[in-house]
């Protein structure tokens, strides 16, 4: 309703009030000036002298929409529930607090609290491997140690190498970085009894925490990766930890086991199950016996099996807010580490789980509430700053303008730099050290073709070539990871066996990259690597020379190939443009300087008509309470998830359950996706084999009813937007005469170009949403070929909504309906494409700069809103950390203050452009205070054919037409 209330405002602004004269060159019927007119005859105040009803049939329509809209509402709350939308879930995707779960999930009925209880198996995951992959360990399985023979058959005793990285396989791309070796027996007794007594909670839980402890830094990372340590869980309450175990009487207890599809479960078990007299053996089973011992929640606490049940020593959960639960660490530990260590480790987990923003929530509410008269001054000081930016726009408007104009430059070389970067960033690498790495990459080729050259050499092929990359025949002697090679062959080598005798075939010279393997090997890598000469890193993968862009051993920071693809073509893409871009302004200066005429045009309006600014207040008003009630309407459907959405069965591995970049999975081969948890108290055997991993439901579905519902929503809001395109300023009062325009006159034409925005909008939703469905299913070329078909769309959608806000523009001007009025439109535009196009973007730039000078500030406004909360909160409560309020609440009002009044200013800018066009194509446009175009204007004017006096034109067309009678 805004929008068009504030271009009729601004129509009726543009045109002089002496004389209220029409855009088609005829002047109002007054008949105090002219007594030849007769008093019938009906007074015009302002644009369209006789409008009449327009496109009434689509009220109709719209009505109809409504009707659909109620009845499928009524069947999502008959059908739906809403507490699958917001209770919390545990790790199986159950919810807390029902009964009734998908799949015959757990009775969780009075267990209200989503809480946190260790993940043993991945807690305890690295000690394991510490253990099980040392020194001492592969000794009693794979060899022959004092005639004894070793526990493991050849076969088995392969399968076991590759496991822990011992040899080059597909499993591994180097050595397993576990916390260093354990050489003998003694170590193992020693060193992983003391990281599980810590564990285990059987001292003092600081330890576990300190860097000094026993399991050092490598558990005190593990609060980055909280989400993989701990179990989601549903509890009575949040402050069942530790204690409440040492208070049962009879606390339950889980004796440690591998999961049955570990690839260590089966050495694990030979150890664990030996029986013999060695002692060597002997001593590492007493480990496993004694020390994999936990205690856990009892029962009426925990409701699932004791190793789901096992809590965290040293972290204790304070209650959040809507049942959840979050991280504190217990006294001891902030005694000992101090309250500043201790809430980096809260905030890290919470961080991971992704609800660290809930834990002030509380604490912000409380603050607003208590500094609420510093919130009104502060709107009251945002409201002054904003009238201030509006009258300094009309005298900096030109600065404002090149500003822009210069950054947008900077804008697009900037980005084009950080796109080329991103595309090749390594996961957990900063964006300027892989910068860096870049530029490394390309001088280290450089050099050695330099070399090559000063030698007169032939280069080496750095060709990857044969099976697995056998043939490599380059002179590559770093590592990925920049480690020097060892020598092949070498006494000092971890395994000197591979040398030119044993493997005659592989080239094995110097200290260069090489795969070598026999084909008669069980295991083999994957491409070429070599031993490094660091005595913690016992071999790792290569890369040729010439790969200038890193090689990520763990993945790339953004997992997507193709979007990788795209960046770095929108690298190249920023930098052309930002070329073409400074060409351009170089040949638009002309219409620049139009641009900023226009603008402080339209700052002079909004200065001079400040009750306009009520009308987009009334507009949010209104969209907030439409969405407030759609959005629960929709929740009711969201929530109809039918029960086989996704299978009940088990699966092997959890990339059969989840799928893989090219193969959909299981449990994710639709959209919305459910997710995948691993069941390790019932693998069931599938083909002889444990298959641990299951589905769990998402939370939402679509279908039919939902797409009516939002499509009423997205009419009713594009329809919200239309309405506010009427207003008058002068005698009569604005905000009445235009509400009954457009509800008397108008109300069919605006809800069909709503309705026209809102079906285009469905179809980009919709091909988002297959979008979706085929990423699921994998299928590329589909997603490409969709996302094309959405920027079609939006670009569609885009022009579509620039046509229809000049097409109200037309309706409130001639009273026309909405075919006419666009068709209209769309010929002034095309016959002025040059300056309503840059317009519209330095205007963009200008609303953007406007934004910034009252939220954050600029050069111009130096964050002075932000600055006076500061200093008023500060005077009226001493007391109050002001960073929370001034932070969240300032910056934010701000913001919507800004948005005020550059809305009603970007309604001016459209308005005043389209009438001083229309102005110059019906040759009225008289410059200076007795005509229609301000001065300002006047030089960008079509002097071609110089404007007639409109009053003279009038006298003579009624002498003229009374001659005739």
């Amino acid at each position: 309703v805004v929008y068009f209330m504030a271009y009729e405002a601004a129509i009726t602004a543009f045109i002089r009030r002496d004389r209220r004269y029409l855009f088609d060159g005829q002047v109002e019927k007054d008949p105090e000036e002219d007594d030849r007119l007769t008093a019938s005859e009906p007074k015009q105040f302002g644009p369209a002298p006789d409008r009449g009803c327009t496109d009434l049939w689509c009220l109709a329509v719209l009505l109809a929409a409504w009707l659909a809209w109620f009845v499928v509402t009524i069947m999502g709350v008959t059908d739906g529930n809403l507490e699958r939308l917001y209770q919390p879930r545990d790790y199986q995707g159950a919810y807390c607090n029902l009964e009734t779960n998908w799949n015959g999930g757990p009775n969780l009925l009075g267990y209200t609290k989503q809480s946190f209880t260790m993940n043993v198996s991945a807690v305890t995951d690295v000690i394991v491997k510490q253990m099980m992959c040392s020194t001492a360990a592969s000794q009693v399985l794979t060899q022959t140690v004092s005639g004894n023979s070793p526990l493991l058959g050849n076969l088995d005793q392969q399968d076991y190498l590759c496991s822990c990285c011992l040899i080059p396989c597909d499993k591994c791309s180097g050595s397993l970085q576990v916390g260093g070796d354990l050489a003998n027996v003694a170590d193992i007794a020693s060193v992983i009894t003391a990281k599980l007594t810590e564990l285990r909670g059987k001292v003092s839980p600081d330890n576990l925490f300190s860097p000094s402890g026993a399991n050092g830094e490598v558990f005190s990372e593990m609060w980055s990766e909280a989400n993989l340590y701990f179990n989601e869980v549903c509890l009575t309450s949040c402050s069942a930890d530790f204690a409440s175990v040492n208070g049962s009487a009879t606390p339950r207890e889980y004796i440690y086991d591998m999961v049955p599809d570990s690839d260590l479960k089966l050495a694990f078990d030979t150890i664990k199950s030996y029986s013999g007299s060695r002692a060597d053996v002997t001593a590492i089973r007493t480990v496993i016996s004694d020390s994999f011992k936990f205690e856990a929640l009892p029962l009426s606490v925990c409701p699932y099996s004791a190793k789901r049940c096992v809590p965290m020593p040293g972290v204790e959960f304070q209650e959040l807010t809507s049942n959840y639960c979050t991280f504190s660490m217990t006294a001891d530990v902030v005694n000992t580490l101090g309250s500043a260590f201790s809430a980096t480790f809260e905030s890290l987990g919470m961080n991971a789980l992704g609800n660290s923003m809930m834990d002030t929530v509380g604490t912000w509410i409380g603050d607003f509430q208590s500094s609420l008269d510093a919130f009104v001054l502060v709107l009251l000081v945002s409201f002054l700053i904003g009238f201030i930016y509006m009258v300094a726009l009309r005298f900096l408007v030109g600065v404002c303008v090149w500003i822009s104009v210069c950054l947008f430059f900077v804008i697009l070389v900037l980005g084009g730099a950080m796109s080329f970067i991103s595309s090749s960033r390594c996961s957990g690498v900063g964006i300027f050290e892989t910068g860096q790495q870049l530029v490394v990459g390309a001088a280290t080729t450089v050099s050695v073709a330099a070399q090559n050259a000063i030698d007169q050499t032939i280069p080496a092929s750095e060709v990857l070539s044969g099976v697995r990359d056998s043939n490599y025949t380059g002179v590559q002697r770093y590592t990925q990871m920049g480690w020097l090679c060892a020598d092949w062959g070498a006494a000092t080598n971890a395994d000197p066996s591979y040398n030119s005798t044993n493997y005659p075939d592989s080239n094995l010279v110097k200290n260069y990259c090489r795969n070598p393997f026999k084909d008669a090997d069980r295991h083999k890598a994957r491409t070429i690597w070599c031993f490094t000469q660091d005595t913690e890193v016992r071999w790792q993968e290569c890369s040729p020379i010439g790969v200038i862009k890193p090689i990520c051993e763990h993945g790339y920071d953004i997992q997507s190939e193709e979007l990788r693809v795209v960046l770095e073509i929108v690298a190249y893409i920023l930098w052309v443009l930002a070329l073409i871009y400074c060409i351009a302004v170089c040949c638009l200066t002309d219409r620049i300087r139009l641009a900023i005429a226009v603008n402080k045009v339209a700052s002079v309006f909004v200065v001079h008509t400040p009750r306009i600014l009520v009308l987009p207040v009334v507009q949010s008003l209104l969209a907030g309470i439409w969405t407030l009630v759609w959005g629960i309407s929709a929740a009711f459907l969201l929530s109809q998830v039918p029960s086989g959405y996704v299978p009940s069965g088990a699966y092997l591995t959890y990339a059969e359950a989840y799928g893989s970049a090219t193969v959909p999975g299981a449990c994710t081969d639709k959209w919305p996706t459910g997710s995948v948890w691993k069941d390790e108290e019932n693998c069931p055997l599938v083909n002889g084999t444990a298959a641990c991993w299951k589905c769990s439901p998402p939370r939402y579905s679509f279908d039919w009813r939902f797409w009516v519902s939002f499509f009423n929503f997205l009419w009713n809001s594009a329809l919200n937007i239309a309405v506010g395109q009427n207003g008058e300023k002068g005698t009569r009062p604005a905000i009445r005469s235009s509400l009954y325009n457009v509800f008397r006159f108008h109300m069919g034409s605006l809800a069909f170009g709503a309705f026209i925005i809102a079906v285009v909008q469905l179809v980009r939703y919709m091909l988002k949403y297959y979008e979706k469905q085929a990423k699921a299913q994998k299928n590329r070329v589909l997603v490409m070929i969709l996302r094309a078909l959405q920027c079609l769309v939006w670009c569609f959608e885009k022009c579509l909504k620039f046509l229809n806000k000049n097409a109200y523009i037309q309706i409130a001007l001639m009273g026309t309906n909405f075919c006419t009025s666009a068709r209209k439109a769309f010929f002034l535009i095309m016959r002025n494409a040059l300056r309503f196009g840059t317009v519209a973007i330095l205007g963009s730039m200008i609303h953007m700069i406007g934004i910034l000078a009252m939220t954050a500030g600029t050069a111009t406004w130096p964050d002075l809103h932000v600055v006076m909360g500061y200093f008023i909160l500060s005077g009226l409560h001493p007391n109050m950390a002001p960073a929370v309020p001034i932070l969240t609440i300032y910056v934010m009002l701000g913001y919507i203050v800004a948005k005020l009044f550059t809305s009603i200013f970007e309604l001016a800018v459209d308005t005043t452009l389209q009438c001083f066009l229309c102005c110059e194509e019906l040759n009225i446009a008289e410059i200076g205070d007795e005509g229609f175009v301000p001065s300002s204007l006047a030089p960008w004017l079509d002097q071609s054919q110089a404007p007639e006096k409109a009053s003279a034109q009038k006298v003579q067309e009624d002498e003229a037409a009374l001659n005739k009678q």
